[in-house]
Order: structure tokens, then sequence, then C-alpha cells
């Protein structure tokens, strides 16, 4: 067992009950003749088996016509009180005359909204990418692996974690074999609270202490989750043929922001810089909206809150 994983001990079960529940529902679903299922289904499922190790609420789903399900999730470090913020937006792998997961819905409009509405709660956005069981997969060709079983066939990918801005980067770049590059770049939902055993650092120049930590250091709680984004964008900027700008430098003019400056700008063909991007959701601590949203079970007010379907948190200890 990792050290990570003695820290957090609760959280990763916890994952993995929700998206064995998601597993179980998905092939049942299609065992009844049905083609495809609910994102909305699918993501109440999984809240339910992951409860009481994350709480959420549930809003008023009126705008999933227009936008889609957005959740905001906060991951929460209960040592340091550090909290780390994402915005997710479920997509189903659908199979029919080939392969596909629809980023593209309503001519885009989709991605560029969920971008949008990360902007506003300077969080970054994910895709949580319902996946279906291993049998559902089967017939999906890609012949990249993880961890040495190939990635149609790995049993914990019936969840999956993709941020939206690989997500956009890997849609113009693999148009038909799209389903197979999302499921092999994203990364198993129970996967976020685990240390991987080795550091890794990232290709370009770190200048700021603080990130270097982050990047090299065995991490847990909060800064785990946010490290373990990066890793997936980083992992993908190195084989991008852009010139590399990690000289330039950012700051995050967030009062409560954990990593202020020193943030290496470097955007390669990203739609914006990755760094800033996922770090601007690291904070000292829960934004006072969600402990109140919690305690109220309604949904907070101003503009940046309109298309969130609900809000959960998970403590890690």
């Amino acid at each position: 067992m990792s050290d990570t994983e003695e820290k957090s001990p609760g959280v990763r079960p916890a994952l993995v009950r929700g998206r064995t529940a998601v597993d179980a529902f998905t092939a049942k679903w299609l065992s009844q003749g049905n083609i495809t299922w609910a994102e909305e289904t699918a993501t109440d499922l999984l809240l339910m088996a992951v409860h009481p190790e994350l709480s959420y609420v549930s809003f008023n789903r009126y705008e999933e016509a227009r936008i889609g399900s957005d959740w905001l999730w906060w991951f929460v470090d209960s040592a340091s009180h550090e909290a780390f913020g994402v915005l997710v937006q479920a997509k189903n792998l659908k199979k029919g005359q080939r392969w596909h997961i629809d980023y593209n819905y309503k001519n885009g409009d989709q991605l560029g909204s969920l971008l949008r509405a990360a902007d506003l709660l300077r969080v970054p956005a994910v895709y949580a990418l319902y996946c279906g069981d291993p049998v559902y997969r089967q017939e999906l060709w890609c012949d990249q692996t993880h961890d040495g079983v190939m990635c149609t066939h790995h049993p914990r990918a019936g969840v999956s974690v993709l941020p939206a801005m690989l997500a956009a980067y890997l849609n113009g770049l693999y148009p038909k074999d799209l389903a197979a590059a999302s499921l092999h770049a994203a990364v198993p939902l129970e996967d976020l609270a685990t240390w991987e055993g080795q550091p890794w650092f990232h290709a370009g120049v770190v200048r700021d202490d603080a990130v270097r930590d982050l990047l090299t250091r065995p991490q847990h709680g909060a800064r785990l989750v946010a490290r373990r984004l990066l890793k997936i964008l980083t992992d993908y900027r190195a084989r991008q043929y852009a010139v590399a700008t990690d000289h330039l430098q950012s700051r995050l003019d967030l009062d409560d922001a954990v990593f202020t400056g020193g943030i290496p700008d470097d955007r390669g063909h990203y739609l914006r810089p990755h760094f800033p991007h996922v770090l601007r959701g690291m904070r000292r601590s829960l934004p006072p909206y969600v402990r109140e949203t919690l305690e109220t079970h309604r949904p907070p007010q101003g503009p940046e809150f309109r298309d969130l379907a609900g809000m959960a948190v998970a403590l890690i200890p």
C-alpha cells in the first residue's frame, strides 16, 4: 500500500464503489435491449454509491437541455483544509456505426460552455467518461495499455476522468479514433486519489519552489488530485510539436489561491495554458459558498452558478 493510500483510506474505496455501481447499472441497462444509458442517471448512482465519504447536493436541472449536466466537485484535505475544485461534465462512450464520444454536441457549444463556466468558477474543467463495463468495450479497438492491460479491457475504465482541454485537443487530432484516444488518455476515477509511486517532473522549466514541490514530492489530499490532472496534461503536452514557453510565468489573482505566482504559462496546442487552468482550482480552504450549499441544500446565487446540476465535496483524511 502506498503512502497516499494509507493517508486516504476512505476515498479510493468510495470511488471504487461509485465506479462499480455505474458499471453494474450500464451492464444491466444494456442487457435489457437498450442502446445507451442516461448520463444523469449514471451520475446519480455514482454519487449515491460514494456517500458518505463524498457529500453532495443536487440542484434543479432546468438548464440541462441547454448545456448538459455540470457538477462542481471539491476535494478537501482534512489536515491542511486545502481544497481543490473541478467542474465535471458527464459523457457517454457510445457505439453505433463507429465508436464515439460527442464533444461536438450542439456544434461544439457544449464544450465551449463548459470551459467558460470553469473560467467563471476559477476551476479546471474535466469530463467524467462513462465507458460501460469491459464486455461493452470489448469491440472497441485500441492497442494501448494501462498497467499492462489494454485500455478497452481495463477493469477500472468504466468511469474515467479526462481534462476538457485535452478532450478538445484530441477531438481535433483523432476525429475518427476519438473514442479510443480518449479512453487511453483518461484515468480511472479512483486513480485520482492514488500516488503512482514515482515522482515526475515537467519537461520545461519550473522556477517556483512551491510548484516544483507539487510536481516532485509525494502528495496526498487535494494536492494529489491537482497533481494527477496536471500529469495527464503535461504528458500530452510533451508530445506536441510546439515551441515551449515555460520561461513565461503566470500569476493568479485569487485571494485564497495556494499557488499565486511562478506558474508556467506554456500552452502548447491546448486552448489555453494548462498550469494556470489547473492550479487556479487549488485553494487554501473550501470556499464559503460550498459550506453554505451543503448546509442549506440550496444552489448558490450568481451567474457563475446558473448551469450547475449540483455540488459534491470529498473529505480526504
